[in-house]
Order: C-alpha cells, then structure tokens, then sequence
C-alpha cells in the first residue's frame, strides 16, 4: 500500500512538471492535468478501501521516503499518513478538484497562458495533497506554504489586471500574520514533545514518538511571568488557531478572500471554496487533542467560528458581484467548522466541511456558467432571467444553493443540522443563537441571488446569454448529483435499528474517537422552516423589486434597512480599518523610507563619504607640482626632521 500512497501525490506533480517542461498546447496541457488527478482520485478510492479492510484499531498506513532533518535529538522523517481523516480529505481534493480541471478546460479556452494555468492547479493539488497527508508538522508547513504560493500565482494568475495582482498580494501578506503563528507552534511543539511527527512511527529502526499522545504530559505545565502565567497547552493552540485563522479565512483574517475572487473563477472554486481554506479547519481536527487539552482555546475558536459565520453572512447579503456573494458565504460557512471544532463537534466539522466543498464548488462553478454565458459579466443587477437561456445551470445551481440553505433532503441540511444538534445537546445556547441565525441570512442571500440571476427579465441588453459547453454543464450536473446525495454519508438515526447511520463519524472514529450526536427532531423542523422561508422571503423580495434593480441604484433591501445596509455592504468596514489603521500607516513609513530617508539618509552618507575622501584628494593633489626643486626642498625637510627627531630620543 505504501506504494499506492506515494502516487497519490505525485502523479499531480508529473502533470505540474509535464506542463512546466513538455507540453505546449492548450488541449493536451488539460486533458493530461485532468487525467492525472483523475488517476490520483481512482487511487485514493482504492487505498480508503484498502484502508477500510483492516481492523479498526489499524486503520493507520505511515511511509516513510528519508530521514529529512536529523540532527542532535530532531528526527524528522519526510513521510506520509493514510488514515480515516485523510483519506476523506484525499477524495475531496482529488475528487472535486479532478471536476474542476474538467470545467477549466472549456472555461479557460483561449487563454493565451493556460499551459502555465493547468501546471498551476496540477501544483496546488500536489501542495494540497502532501498538507492532508503530512505525517509530521513540517511536512503539513510544507503543503500550507505551497497551497498559499498557489493561491497567489493563481488569484493573480491575470496579473495585468491591476485587481487581480493586488488581490494576490493581499492574501500572501495577511496569510504571513497566520504562518508566522503556525511555525511558533512547531517551535513550542518541538520544546515540549521533542518531535513534530503525529504518531509513533519507525524510522531507520528507531522509534520516533508522536506528540498526540504525548499531550496529557503538558496537562498543569505554565509559561510566563509569576503574576500571569499562561497553560502551555493554551499556547500552543491559541498559536495554531491564529494559523487556521489565516488560512481559513476567519475573523479578524478574513479580508483576503472576498477580494481572491479576482482570479479564473474554477481557482476560486477549487482554492477558496473546496480546499485549501478549509486546511485550517483540518489542521485543528488533526491536533485536536493539544485544542481539547485547553477549554480557553476551544472557547476562542467557537466564539471566532461564530462571529465569523455571522459578519460574513450579513455582508453576503449585500453584495451585488456574483462572487463575492460566494465569497462571504464560504467565510460564513467556514465559520460554522470552526465553531463545531470549538465545541468539540470535530466530526461534524469535517462532515459539513466535506458537504460544503462540493455544494459551494458547484456554486462557483454554476457562477463561471454564468459569467461565462453573460460574456464576464459580474454584476447581478446586469443579469435576470437567465433560467430560460441557461437551464442545466439554472437547475444545477439551484441544488447548490438549496444545499447551502439548508433545505432538506439536501446535503448541506444533514451537515448544518449536526453542528447545530450539538450545540444543543452540549449546552451551547449563545452560539446555537449564533449559528442559527446564521443559517437563517445563508437562505436569505441565497434566494436574493437565484432571484437577481435566474428571474424576471434580462436587464443589460448589451449580451445575448447562452449555455456554456459540455465541458463546463458535466462537471455541473455530478456536482449536482454529489450536493444533493452526500448527506448519506453521516444521517442521523432517524428511526430505531435504521441501517448506515453515521457512516463518517464511526468511519473517522480512530482519529477523532467521537460518538454519533443524536437527531433533534424539533431543531430540525425549526431549520427547516427557517431556512424554506427565508429563502422564499429573499427570493420574493427581489422577484417583486426586480425593476428597481439597476446599476447606481439602491438596493430594495435599502428602503427596510437604512444606512444599515450600506455597512453590510462594506462588511462591517473591517477592510477599511485596516487599510487606515495597518495599510496606511504602514505605507506612509515606506513611502518616507524609499523617498527621503534612502535618498538622503543611506545614499547622502555613501555618497557624502565620497565626496570627503575626493575633497582630502583634491587637496592633497596640490602638492604635486611636477617641479623638481620642489621635491628636492621636500626631500631636505623630511631629512632634517627625521634627523632631529632622532638626536631628540638620543638626547
């Protein structure tokens, strides 16, 4: 098996270096960046079978390739793990992201750089893959930097559009603040365990602990000054959640994703929907014993999980760019999985994080449909009445967003249910709150944009809509199948003795050793009418007010709302205090730096160096005259003063 592991991830690298090296056309750099996640896809399918034949207690394979770092006590393997955890990981990546190379093929047609395009994605998948499959911490830092040096070459990948190198930029600089967390952790990690491997593991025949197990040993150990001290479990998981804080996008890090939306839309399907923002979601499940060791953290992360899912549920509901509507819903949706790692729901997470990378890929995708049957356009109030020109995506995207609100059957109500369950029988009542009317905007916005998009009449005359290719629609329509039917992988028991319940959660039971919460039947009737309604009221107030949308003009949700509305739609001016308060600030100091300081400062003291020594030059260049009787009467004055100063010492 551990053969099978390894191609896993490399047969996405080969598509990245085939890509980078070989293949020039557009065509075959498609078809092969495709057919080789594809293939890691069919692999991955097999190994989580393989997998699932052994024993339960034995449902861990870890391989090793070399001793990476070894010097003094550090010992660390470059290795990788398959587990129940990972292997659900694996299949989302591979799965989804196999879809959306697909869907990149008839969407990027044209594009002068797509060879570069497709050996981009290949990359970010391999990144992806060795961050969901790293058995040690440096091995997962690895993947975490390479899908954030990803995000940036793909979110700028059209870098001549000034929005979209600026989008890039913002979201490397913002990810820092989370990394430079991440690798405290490591630091402090290594301090106490003395490894960053997860589990035991053998290599060269020495055994090399895993810290996991190793966390009761930290348990009333302290750091700090006398009159504060600080639970060093406390710290080493409040310096991983600012990591996931970054990488998923969770508040107050949030700002670069809205704006990631200026890359290719299948890179924010793929990137900032599906995977990687949900590496921080899967880095706390992966360590969370170090999080469950410290009740303060877990409390931080429910509470930022919560805030989080409710800012970006409110600015989603003013957005008028198809995207970014998607943007603050992934934000939004995030923070649900943050907030159920918070209150101990890990399984639940992963279920809804599994759920919302396919239903919020569809979304995204559905939008490219959309962008790309409108010829790019962006704007919702531009759209209306697609439904007609457009039917496969109208119905496709019609799913993805009855999933997301929570209508039932859909997967994402079975997902959305369990976190809110839990929240119930755990005692959670403020964050249910939360949550929950959380969930209530998600089927608001979600009818305002079905709305503005798919009904009433065309309002920009400028285009002339039609469906996209069978390139594009396929992808769509088993993204459809996937988001109505992947609520089947964790039902609740809703009847006594029903069969294949809780299949993820018995499935991740190894890794996360966590019970099936139980069915709420009350809660779920209450979700279910909130979530049918407040769709039906987002849909009918836009539907009703549908002349009144136009370009410049107020939104119909303004006339209720007030000023209100306009903050909703600056998301709370979080973006614009740190453009005062960081940005600014910090461009100021730059600007003095590179105009006056360096210029005057640096360069006037080397340059004003030079200036003394040529000035000493000229001076001293007087003496020589050329004249001989000079330097005779020179050479005499030298002699006598030699002479005498020696007579002196000899007096």
């Amino acid at each position: 098996m551990n053969w099978l592991i390894w191609l896993i991830p490399l047969l996405p690298l080969l598509g990245f270096l085939l890509n980078v090296f070989v293949i020039r056309q557009e065509r075959q750099a498609g078809l092969v960046a495709s057919a080789l996640v594809g293939v890691s896809f069919l692999l991955a399918v097999l190994a989580t079978v393989m997998l699932g034949g052994m024993p339960e207690e034995e449902r861990r394979v870890q391989t090793i390739a070399w001793e990476w770092i070894g010097t003094g006590t550090m010992s660390i393997p470059f290795g990788l793990l398959f587990d129940p955890l990972t292997s659900v990981m694996v299949l989302l990546v591979t799965g989804v992201g196999g879809l959306i190379h697909v869907y990149s093929i008839g969407y990027m047609h044209g594009d002068p750089r797509v060879v570069r395009y497709f050996a981009y994605l290949n990359l970010f998948v391999t990144m992806m893959l060795m961050l969901v499959m790293a058995n040690n911490m440096l091995v997962l830092f690895l993947g975490w930097e390479g899908v954030g040096l990803c995000s940036f070459l793909l979110i700028g990948f059209w870098f001549e559009r000034k929005v979209a190198s600026a989008a890039a930029v913002k979201a490397f600089v913002v990810n820092r603040i989370g990394d430079a967390a991440f690798i405290l952790s490591m630091l402090a990690i290594f301090s106490h365990f003395g490894t960053l491997t997860f589990y035991d593991v053998e290599v060269d025949g020495q055994i090399i602990p895993g810290f996991l197990a190793q966390v009761p040993n930290i348990l009333g150990q302290t750091f700090g000054p006398e009159w504060q001290t600080i639970a060093v479990a406390t710290g080493i998981s409040f310096l991983l959640l600012i990591g996931a804080t970054g990488k998923s996008a969770q508040f107050p890090l949030f700002v670069w994703l809205p704006d990631a939306m200026a890359g290719p839309t299948p890179v924010s399907a793929l990137i900032h929907a599906a995977t990687m923002v949900t590496a921080g979601v899967y880095m706390m499940a992966r360590t969370e014993p170090i999080f469950v060791a410290s009740p303060a953290t877990q409390s931080w992360v429910a509470w930022i999980g919560v805030l989080t899912a409710l800012i970006a549920g409110t600015a989603a509901l003013a957005q008028w760019d198809i995207k970014r509507v998607l943007a603050y819903s992934t934000v939004s949706q995030l923070g649900f999985m943050v907030a159920a790692c918070g209150m101990g729901a890990y399984a639940a997470a992963i279920f809804h994080l599994l759920t919302h990378g396919i239903f919020k890929a569809l979304l995204f995708l559905g939008s490219g449909s959309v962008i790309h049957g409108t010829h790019d356009t962006q704007d919702m109030r531009k759209m209306g009445g697609l439904r007609t020109a457009m039917p496969t995506t109208y119905w496709t995207y019609l799913v993805g967003a009855g999933a997301l609100a929570g209508i039932v059957p859909l997967s994402g109500f079975w997902s959305k249910d369990e976190i809110l369950a839990h929240a119930v029988s755990a005692g959670y009542w403020p964050q249910l709150i939360g949550l929950f009317i959380a969930s209530l905007l998600t089927a608001f916005y979600m009818g305002r944009q079905v709305s503005l998009i798919f009904f009433g009449t065309q309002r920009d005359p400028h285009y002339h809509a039609h469906e996209s290719g069978r390139a594009m629609t396929v992808p769509l329509v088993i993204l459809a199948v996937g988001a109505a039917i992947a609520g089947l992988m964790n039902l609740p028991t809703l009847f006594s003795g029903m069969p294949a319940a809780h299949l993820l959660t018995d499935w991740l039971k190894p890794v996360l050793h966590e019970e099936a919460g139980k069915f709420n039947p009350l809660l779920a009737l209450f979700a279910t009418v909130g979530a049918v309604g407040m769709g039906y009221l987002g849909w009918s107030v836009y539907t009703r007010n549908a002349a009144k949308v136009k370009v410049g003009g107020q939104d119909p949700a303004y006339y209720y709302t007030g000023d209100i509305w306009d903050t909703l739609e600056a998301a709370w001016y979080v973006d614009t205090l740190y453009q005062r308060a960081v940005v600014g600030p910090f461009r100021t100091i730059g600007n003095f730096l590179a105009q006056v300081f360096d210029p005057q400062g640096i360069d006037g003291l080397v340059v004003g160096t030079g200036r003394f020594f040529g000035w000493v030059a000229t001076g001293v260049r007087q003496l020589q005259s050329g004249y001989v009787r000079m330097y005779a009467l020179v050479f005499t004055v030298g002699v006598v003063l030699v002479l005498s100063f020696m007579l002196m010492i000899a007096w």
